[in-house]
């Protein structure tokens, strides 16, 4: 299957599945007839498993990326897809990929509504200003609002390279924390900034 990078899991059932699904990608893989497909698992419909679902992130592959089905989990609960409702489960995505080292996916809104360009680039910078690295897009008209949402631009790249360069500098002092433009700029800090200069150099 050449030219496939991603196999999608929608409504997975049990992180054993995933894991099975996992397992078969990877020998796959050693084949060369899968090279480089990732499974990614996006959580049932079933509410009630959400919180279990978390443990979808330790099947998935480790260059894998997770999601959440904004549409699927508000009529699970009965309620509309709206920021209010979809916060709390995105968040969860978003902290359980990490802690798992994958990629988190989405963005909170409803994925319906894709013709109105204008709210999906609103709710696809601030996914992206909230930690998530990209979403699926199911249209087409989706696609480059998502690469430039979730690709930093020339001036967002100012500061990680003006962080890194007074990195290196310090780095020649002993000095792990330092002061750049009156904040402080510590090992996180620094981590954030070639995590954004990692990102740019995926797009």
């Amino acid at each position: 299957m050449a030219g496939v990078d991603a196999l999608v899991l929608p409504k997975p059932d049990s992180a054993e599945w995933i894991l099975e699904m996992a397992n078969a990608v990877r020998t796959r893989t050693r084949k060369k007839s899968f090279a480089g497909m990732h499974p990614v698992p996006c959580p049932d419909r079933n509410a009630g498993r959400f919180a279990k679902a978390r443990g979808h992130c330790v099947g998935a592959s480790k260059d894998g990326r997770d999601g959440t089905g904004p549409e699927d989990f508000s009529a699970a609960v009965g309620g509309a897809p709206e920021f209010d409702l979809l916060l709390t489960p995105n968040l969860s995505v978003l902290f359980a990929a990490r802690a798992a080292g994958l990629l988190p996916l989405g963005f909170i809104g409803s994925i319906g509504e894709f013709s109105d360009t204008h709210k999906v680039r609103e709710a696809a910078v601030h996914a992206r200003r909230l930690g998530f690295s990209g979403a699926l897009a199911i249209h087409p008209a989706q696609v480059a609002i998502f690469n430039e949402a979730f690709s930093p631009n020339a001036q967002e790249l100012e500061w990680p390279r003006r962080v890194v360069a007074a990195e290196n500098n310090a780095a020649t002092r002993g000095l792990s924390a330092f002061s750049l433009n009156g904040k402080m700029v510590d090992p996180p800090v620094v981590w954030r900034a070639h995590e954004i200069l990692a990102l740019a150099s995926n797009y």
